[in-house]
């Protein structure tokens, strides 16, 4: 499937959770798996396919939040919840897909004018909270989410890699020692 496709349904999904309540909760999650699910299953390589895939959804999630005036950190973190349950479900990488999601979050957040930082800290929460709740590992899956968001902050710029380094360190309290080291270890010297 196209990656215009794609964000397209994932668009769709989000504003189908939106209609009364005004809020991305629960219901993106599982609205952002289901379409991953569908859109990969059967292809030859499920776990390409999912990578492939996930930075459109995420920035798709981003975009849309801003389009509706959506809180967009709750967004991104519900897409990256949805996005490692799909990840499970299929038997993909959860750390691959932790890490083009939060560097798909990333572009789409600066293509918008968001908070890079907010989003990073969205991202890597996200990807903390469904990484434990399907049982996978957090650690690896929380450093690869911090290695995406770097690199698609340095994809824009190193004031933006030292805007999400910050962020980072002093927004993700639940795993503060983890996120830290893998800040220090994936953040580019320059």
């Amino acid at each position: 499937m196209e990656k215009h496709n794609i964000g397209a349904m994932i668009k769709g999904a989000l504003i189908g959770t939106l209609s009364g309540t005004g809020e991305v909760g629960s219901a993106a999650v599982d609205a952002v798996a289901k379409v991953l699910v569908t859109t990969i299953r059967g292809t030859a390589d499920v776990g390409a396919a999912l990578t492939a895939a996930v930075g459109e959804v995420t920035g798709s999630a981003v975009k849309t939040a801003g389009e509706l005036g959506v809180d967009s950190t709750g967004a991104v973190s519900n897409t990256t919840r949805g996005v490692i349950h799909a990840a499970r479900e299929v038997g993909a990488d959860l750390g691959d897909a932790a890490r083009a999601a939060a560097r798909g979050a990333i572009q789409g957040a600066n293509e918008v004018g968001g908070d890079l930082g907010a989003t990073a800290v969205a991202a890597v929460r996200g990807t903390i909270g469904a990484t434990g709740h399907v049982g996978g590992d957090v650690s690896k899956a929380a450093e690869e989410a911090v290695r995406g968001a770097l690199e698609g902050a340095g994809a824009i710029s190193q004031t933006a890699v030292k805007q999400v380094a910050q962020a980072l360190q002093t927004g993700v309290s639940e795993s503060k020692d983890l996120v830290s080291a893998a800040v220090k270890k994936h953040t580019p010297t320059n």
